[in-house]
């Protein structure tokens, strides 16, 4: 079994001034976790009301100058925002910027309001994952994972990629067309619920989390390495759950059974985990109580 690394996705405030998540990142990162991450939405719900999200790639870029080793992610870019030579430029001059600390994590969005925003030959689902794959092919252009197909556009993007390291490439899937796409070209696969049935309410389980990974280890190509596989927990408590595998975006209870649980899902094949939240007391609880134990285990 490999060793469950953890990272952090954050979303900052609305209005939260910059000194503010510049510290909050400072502090993720002298707490001991692998990675920040940025989400990609262009509004959230707040309290009440709709509040602005801010552009990961440029806060990413701002949060570079103040950490030294804390991998800065995105988690994940919705692809249609963007063209495909955008994403590989924008990609390739943060890695410069953060001195090869990028993850670059991309998908192909679910959340109505920004899907509202798109133009409506790329709503659909299908014309997304097109998009998606045409920007994955791309950045595999770039930065090969193996022996990827020569194409024509191969030195435009070794061009454009700009002699940047290789990020680790993250794709965000959850159907089945998404999970065989995310073999072809992932470094890493971050595992979640495919859009409709996630607007409906449904959860991770133990079940489908298995199901996921033997599905995407069937398709993966074999002259690639393992991929890695990603999943975000949406809330550790100190509340213990009715059952554990309930729901697999939540852990809780003491601190070694949230190690426990979290142990079930690096034996499942789970290798990177990202606790979402921005309360930084509860990131210094579980860093102090919890990380140490996955550390030993």
């Amino acid at each position: 079994m490999k060793r469950l690394t953890v990272g952090v996705h954050y979303t900052p405030a609305p209005r939260e001034p910059i000194a503010d998540t510049v510290r909050a990142a400072q502090e993720i990162e002298a707490m001991g976790y692998r990675s920040l991450a940025l989400p990609d939405h262009l509004t959230r719900p707040h309290a009440t009301a709709i509040a602005p999200v801010p552009d990961p790639l440029l806060l990413l870029a701002r949060l570079a100058a103040d950490t030294t080793h804390l991998s800065l992610a995105t988690m994940t870019l919705l692809d249609a925002f963007r063209t495909p030579e955008q994403t590989l430029r924008s990609a390739a001059t943060l890695q410069h910027i953060t001195g090869g600390r990028l993850e670059l994590g991309v998908g192909a969005g679910w959340q109505n309001a920004d899907l509202d925003a798109l133009p409506a030959r790329l709503r659909a689902a299908s014309a997304r994952i097109d998009a998606l794959e045409r920007t994955l092919d791309l950045l595999r252009q770039a930065w090969p994972l193996a022996d990827h197909p020569k194409q024509p556009d191969k030195d435009r993007a070794r061009l454009l990629a700009a002699e940047a390291a290789p990020p680790r490439l993250i794709v965000a899937a959850g159907s089945t067309r998404m999970l065989h796409l995310a073999a072809r070209f992932a470094d890493t696969i971050a595992l979640t619920v495919p859009t409709r049935p996630r607007l409906a309410g449904a959860v991770p389980t133990a079940q489908s989390v298995a199901a996921q990974i033997a599905t995407v280890r069937a398709a993966r190509p074999g002259h690639l390495p393992p991929p890695g596989f990603h999943l975000q927990i949406r809330e550790v408590t100190p509340r213990a759950s009715h059952s554990a595998d309930d729901t697999w975006w939540t852990v809780g209870g003491s601190p070694s059974r949230i190690t426990e649980a979290l142990q079930r899902r690096a034996e499942a094949g789970i290798t990177d985990i990202a606790l979402c939240t921005e309360d930084l007391q509860l990131l210094e609880w579980t860093a102090v109580h919890v990380l140490p134990r996955l550390e030993q285990a």
